[in-house]
């Protein structure tokens, strides 16, 4: 099912590693060199902004290549423009896989056809079956295959979007189930995610999918927050259910999203600091400034200006607290830099306030010869003869 040889993905994998390992100061350069020079490594571009250059130039070709075909075939199909989209998917898959067999990997190149070409099939499918609910069928299914064959981190959250897109237009629309239990079939959705996250992150073999796991946990964290968050579900139950919130009234169970909206960001940054998990830590917070914002949007409690005051006297002295208990640890949580992070802009800036506290006096000339009052070989305006 995979494209790309397991040993060349290992080989990307190792290769990889040694370079964080030598950013970090573990390995010399030598010792990297060796590494790199006798592993057979796939075709990739490190850099970012080199692998979107290289993307736009795949969406150029790709639009050129079924351009080109279209200017061809498409007067000969007449009425039959459904199957259009289909053949463009097809010619993207065609590319696509001589680009693997060239061992094109994270180049720029192979994103843009795996990118085209599932836009080609869901647009096809679109067409063809006048359905969103079959469009977000086909991104949950075709999505899971194309980050399983092309170990493509965008895929998975393509699938993670069309399954939910999938569940809640299937609630909304059709009824299939009560529209009242949405956001705690979101919730469970969300907790089921994130088990099948742990598991496959348990397992050794799956390790080429980091970045896709990764996308899979971000995703699982987030629709966990706002399925139970309270303005999305006050939100969605006025206009899915038309419930309307009078002046002095709530929304039905309200005391249960208003705890699940704190609680949740406190139950992730909490959870975070146990296991060290940075993700985690990051979703947590975003996810509790969020909350603050949800309920400033319905009880203005205090003026915005003294609110924002009250809040940075807060962080400040939350973080000044950290500070002083973090900067010495040596393991674990500490303030102290990560070997692997580039201190160079950091030691640049503390050079240039070091010389800038330095006064510049002018240095007195110290040199053995006279100048001035005919001292050396020759008259001058002295004050002797």
């Amino acid at each position: 099912m995979q494209a790309y040889h397991k040993d060349l993905l290992e080989n990307e994998a190792m290769i990889s590693n040694a370079k964080s390992l030598f950013t970090q100061k573990f390995i010399s350069k030598e010792q990297l060199n060796e590494v790199t020079s006798k592993l057979v490594s796939l075709d990739t571009n490190p850099n970012l902004l080199v692998r979107f250059g290289f993307f736009l130039l795949g969406c150029f070709l790709f639009s050129s290549i079924v351009g080109s075909i279209s200017l061809l075939f498409i007067p000969l199909l007449d009425s039959n423009y459904q199957i259009v989209p289909f053949f463009y998917f097809g010619v993207g898959i065609i590319v696509l896989e001589i680009l693997v067999h060239k061992n094109y990997f994270k180049h720029g190149l192979d994103d843009a056809f795996i990118v085209c070409s599932q836009l080609a099939l869901y647009i096809g499918v679109g067409i063809l079956f006048e359905s969103f609910l079959a469009v977000y069928l086909t991104m949950f299914v075709f999505g899971a295959l194309f980050c399983i064959r092309y170990v493509n981190a965008l895929s998975m959250f393509v699938s993670c979007i069309g399954l939910m897109a999938f569940i809640f237009l299937s609630i909304t629309e059709h009824s299939f189930i009560p529209k009242a239990l949405l956001p705690f079939i979101a919730f469970f959705i969300a907790v089921l995610l994130y088990s099948i996250y742990l598991k496959l992150n348990s397992i050794d073999d799956f390790y080429f999918y980091e970045f896709a796991l990764q996308n899979l946990k971000i995703f699982s964290l987030v629709l966990a927050y706002f399925s139970l968050n309270y303005m999305v579900v006050r939100e969605l139950s006025e206009s899915l259910l038309n419930v309307e919130v009078l002046l002095g009234e709530d929304i039905p169970l309200a005391f249960i999203f208003y705890a699940t909206t704190f609680i949740i960001p406190a139950s992730y940054i909490g959870y975070s600091l146990f296991k060290k998990d940075r993700i985690i830590l990051f979703v947590g917070i975003l996810a509790f400034a969020y909350s603050i914002f949800t309920i400033r949007f319905y009880y203005q409690l205090l003026p915005i200006e003294v609110a924002l005051v009250i809040g940075g006297i807060v962080l400040f002295i939350v973080a000044y607290l950290s500070i002083k208990r973090l900067q010495f640890c040596e393991t674990g949580l500490t303030f102290k830099p990560d070997r692997g992070s580039d201190s160079s802009l950091l030691k640049n800036a503390q050079a240039l306030i070091v010389s800038a506290q330095v006064p510049n006096a002018p240095v007195p000339n110290q040199s053995d010869m006279p100048f001035g009052g005919g001292g050396f070989s020759g008259g001058g305006a002295g004050s002797k003869f």
